[in-house]
């Protein structure tokens, strides 16, 4: 039997949290020690980074930037943001804005290595 899960992400608590951000990895090393991925919000922030994985971002609601060296990536819903391995930046939104995001390998992620069990949605038998 498939061990195949889905959560429902806008269940989460997506409040900024201290420092304008918050991230919940719904996957992580407790589901897999490969892939990491959730959601996230950042909100009135600036907050320097160095990825150590291969990130991907998806906007889902409002607009946050992401400054990589000279370079700033305005992202929006709908805009998708590859992040390789060992990029400096900066993840900035001044309002509100809520993505998805993805990494590889989650041991070398914060939140992807951590082992927090999120509640699974229980599918349905096919009729």
């Amino acid at each position: 039997m498939s061990e195949a899960k889905m959560f429902r992400g806008f269940g989460f608590d997506l409040m900024p949290g201290e420092g304008g951000g918050n991230v919940i990895a719904t996957v992580n090393g407790a589901v897999s020690q490969k892939l990491g991925g959730g959601i996230g919000v950042f909100e009135n922030c600036s907050i320097p980074w160095t990825v150590t994985y291969d990130e991907m971002l998806f906007g889902i609601d409002g607009t946050m930037r992401i400054v990589v060296g000279d370079d700033v990536h305005d992202m929006g819903p709908g805009d998708i943001m590859w992040l390789p391995e060992g990029t400096e930046l900066i993840y900035e939104a001044d309002e509100k804005a809520t993505f998805f995001f993805a990494v590889a390998p989650a041991a070398n992620s914060p939140s992807g290595s951590k082992t927090d069990v999120h509640p699974a949605v229980t599918p349905r038998k096919k009729a």
